[in-house]
């Protein structure tokens, strides 16, 4: 009898082959060879904070650190899609990559909290919970079984609904075809905001909002306004029900082939443009809100009713779910009391 695997499943396996190859096939390097070089790829635009403020200048902040080290960044999705990239980072054919942690769950299902919607109060909330003991485990889950290292979140933004009416209750939702990211935990937080999750690439979302396919999406503000989204929709609803992220990777075996000299000096520089990641977020979100809000070019829904979307999101998310239990911790206790 044929049986179909899922998507996930089929990827999940490619994954592993490609593991079992890499290990297999790869060879010896000299551990004194330097400079040693490096090669990141990931998919976001040139514009966007993740590269004008974080992988733009990581070249030259490693040349700053050490001459030992070098590093060639591919942006904009010049070397494949996001799981595309996984992939080779797996294999090595790439040093390091940028992932989120939707994607990252298809390997292992909890890191799926931090995109599951209302798991963090604010930016600052999901870093402590991301860099702290309670993803910990999790994120080692990746190195001992995909070989895969977790260098460090960066923040990618708070995330809000944009629409043509304004949208302040669960119930303005009601019907709504809201776009979100084909992963699970995506489309399981635009139903727990009461919305209909539709799942339709990134690039088709501004087609499929001038055409009314779809009534609204759902972006940090640097992204709606670098895709021009702002451009096809009226309303600006600072719902904040997301607190996105991104994880930078690298392959452990690429990571053990570092000295610790240069392993101290690439940590350092990636650690120090997340911070420079999360102001430059921050601060582009205060300027495009205060611009459009002055020359009209959206309106700004600021009376949100944000605690009915917690309670709704909470609910949903309480049980059912591969990280509910995770979820449940981290929405009910403070940050501070996780730490050691």
């Amino acid at each position: 009898m044929n049986r179909k695997c899922s998507p996930n499943l089929l990827w999940h396996c490619r994954i592993l082959t490609m593991l079992v190859i890499a290990i297999c096939g790869c060879q010896s390097e000299d551990a004194s060879d330097k400079p040693r070089r490096l090669k990141m790829a990931h998919v976001y635009e040139v514009s966007a904070p993740t590269h004008a403020y974080g992988t733009a200048h990581l070249a030259e902040r490693l040349q700053q650190a050490t001459s030992d080290l070098n590093v060639t960044v591919y942006p904009a999705a010049q070397l494949g899609s996001e799981a595309e990239l996984l992939e080779q980072l797996v294999a090595g054919e790439l040093d390091l990559a940028i992932s989120g942690p939707s994607f990252l769950a298809m390997w292992h299902p909890p890191l799926g909290v931090l995109d599951a919607a209302f798991s963090s109060r604010d930016l600052d909330h999901m870093l402590e919970t991301a860099r702290g003991e309670e993803m910990a485990p999790h994120w080692d889950e990746l190195r001992k079984r995909y070989g895969v290292r977790v260098l460090d979140t960066w923040a990618y933004g708070a995330r809000h609904i944009t629409s043509n009416i304004p949208i302040r209750h669960p119930d303005d939702l009601n019907g709504f075809r809201l776009r979100l990211p084909g992963a699970r935990v995506w489309q399981a937080s635009g139903a727990a905001l009461g919305a209909s999750p539709m799942p339709i690439s990134f690039g088709e979302v501004y087609l499929a909002l001038q055409q009314g396919i779809a009534d609204g999406q759902e972006n940090p503000v640097p992204v709606i306004k670098a895709m021009g989204f702002h451009e096809v929709q009226k309303c600006l609803n600072l719902t904040g029900h997301i607190q996105s992220s991104v994880q930078i990777l690298m392959n452990e075996r690429a990571w053990q082939r570092l000295d610790t000299d240069q392993q101290a000096a690439l940590l350092k520089v990636v650690q120090e443009l997340g911070e420079e990641v999360y102001r430059g977020t921050v601060e582009d979100e205060e300027r495009l809100i205060e611009e459009w809000r002055k020359d009209g070019t959206m309106q700004i829904i600021e009376d949100v009713d944000v605690d009915a979307f917690r309670l709704r999101a909470r609910e949903h998310f309480s049980s059912g779910f591969a990280f509910s239990e995770l979820y449940n911790r981290i929405t009910s206790e403070p940050v501070e009391s996780q730490q050691p």
